[in-house]
């Protein structure tokens, strides 16, 4: 049976998901091509922000096949990021493991976060994506996204130059 042929259930994080959810995103960061992060933050600062997502139930979700969290989606409130922000605007993160990717796991979490941010109340969700991302750029603008602006280039870890895009999808 291959990854895609099988059901992955998307679901809310919960606080005993933590260590995976990290794992993922130091995997998916090692890969130095989707974050212009040179690390990931570390397991403290992971756990702090999915303690706070599960107490307030913001949409943070994941796919899970084996034990083993392969894929996640969440969408912080603007305010928790930057000083200022607004309450009404989330700001996504996404992660999936290579070999998980194109079989529409992502599209799938990604569903799960927009209908929880439209039942919060949230107005509109953000997110930023290289230029070169193009599976990425395709899977965000099926769903809604349109761009947005370009934000300023930033150099990756491993050297290269990447354009990020600001996207936007109107709830």
């Amino acid at each position: 049976m291959t990854i895609d042929e099988v059901n992955l259930e998307v679901r809310q994080i919960t606080l005993s998901d933590i260590k995976g959810f990290h794992s993922l995103f130091c995997e998916v960061n090692a890969e130095g091509s989707y974050s212009a992060r040179s690390n990931p933050p570390p397991l403290e600062v992971i756990e702090r922000a999915i303690m706070q997502a599960v107490k307030k139930c913001w949409p943070v979700y994941v796919i899970e096949h084996h034990g083993q969290i392969v894929g996640s989606a969440e969408a912080y409130p603007e305010s928790c990021c930057r000083p200022g922000g607004s309450d009404s605007i989330g700001v996504l993160g996404m992660q999936v493991k290579r070999e998980y990717r194109r079989n529409g796991h992502g599209s799938a979490l990604l569903s799960a976060v927009i209908e929880h941010c439209r039942g919060a109340g949230f107005t509109s969700v953000d997110l930023s994506v290289f230029e070169s991302n193009k599976p990425a750029r395709s899977l965000y603008e099926k769903l809604g996204f349109t761009r947005l602006e370009d934000l300023p280039p930033c150099t990756l870890a491993c050297g290269k130059i990447e354009q990020p895009i600001k996207m936007r999808l109107a709830l």
